[in-house]
């Protein structure tokens, strides 16, 4: 039974025979929903446009999640399926275990289903992190242990985090708690981390820093017509790809330590997300200004 275990865990032979030009397209699509550049866009358009507390409290989920996968790669460094069979080469030389495609998936759309509390936002957001975790043994980027394993995982911070967003430490007023918090735990994970921190570490931690700190700064309520959402958004991401253009030209002429460019890309790309973006939207008429509330309760 341990041996029909471990070959169940690990081996991903069977995926080979169910491989097409079609399906290897359709499976590299629901992979690239897992990648950064995606979630790095989505939350900010959902910020803006959809639900502003809603995507504050994901911006936070998605951090910590990521955080928390990245750590334990590298504390574990579990090894990936054999590269002979990987259609994914994006993953560079990280490990495998939890997945962290099948974490983030677990945390961000079935919170976003969790919240919604729709059955057809249910119905969506399983299908998705169901094709994800499929995708990425398609792909041959994880087996079966790394894909449960991240899925276990990105439940359990999902039921933890909705024992405790209703605390009133979380409070928007507690603004200088938040950053201190955030400030301590990356000094410890920088201090006690197993190796060297991936890239999106510093970056997502100094993105969030800087969404709480435009959200502390500058609160607006989302439009309400869907054709004003729309244009928020068109205009948002047409904004956010020249920053991001603007910050990639911008690397090699500060010459920073990588680790500590990306801390600071990360801050800017937050404060474009959470202060200067809804303040040139506010004064637009495309967004309504309102006074801050709670940080995660909305």
């Amino acid at each position: 039974m341990p041996d029909l275990l471990q070959h169940l865990l690990h081996n991903l032979d069977w995926v080979l025979p169910l491989r097409s030009d079609w399906l290897t397209l359709l499976m590299h699509g629901f992979s690239l929903l897992g990648y950064e550049k995606f979630i790095l866009f989505f939350l900010p358009l959902g910020y803006w446009a959809w639900n502003r507390p809603l995507f504050l409290r994901l911006f936070v989920l998605v951090t910590i999640s990521a955080l928390l996968n990245a750590y334990l790669k590298d504390l574990w460094q579990d090894p990936r399926p054999p590269l002979e069979m990987r259609l994914d080469d994006l993953v560079g030389a990280s490990y495998g275990l939890p997945s962290g495609h099948s974490q983030v998936a677990v945390v961000l759309w079935l919170w976003l289903a969790y919240e919604l509390r729709r059955t057809w936002a249910w119905l969506l957001c399983v299908f998705i992190v169901l094709a994800i975790m499929f995708s990425r043994l398609y792909l041959a980027a994880h087996d079966l242990e790394d894909v449960l394993g991240g899925g276990l995982i990105g439940g359990a911070t999902l039921i933890l985090f909705a024992q405790v967003k209703d605390w009133r430490c979380w409070s928007a007023a507690n603004l200088p708690g938040h950053l201190v918090l955030i400030v301590a735990v990356a000094l410890l994970s920088f201090f006690t981390w197993p190796g060297t921190p991936p890239s999106y570490i510093p970056l997502l931690g100094g993105m969030l820093i800087g969404v709480l700190l435009g959200n502390a700064r500058q609160p607006f309520t989302p439009p309400v017509l869907l054709w004003q959402r729309g244009v928020v958004a068109l205009i948002g991401s047409l904004a956010f790809i020249a920053v991001q253009i603007s910050l990639k030209k911008l690397e090699p002429l500060l010459g920073l330590e990588p680790l500590l460019w990306q801390g600071l890309r990360g801050l800017v790309m937050g404060l474009f997300v959470g202060l200067l973006m809804p303040w040139l939207f506010i004064r637009a008429h495309m967004l309504t200004a309102r006074r801050a509330g709670s940080l995660l309760r909305g």
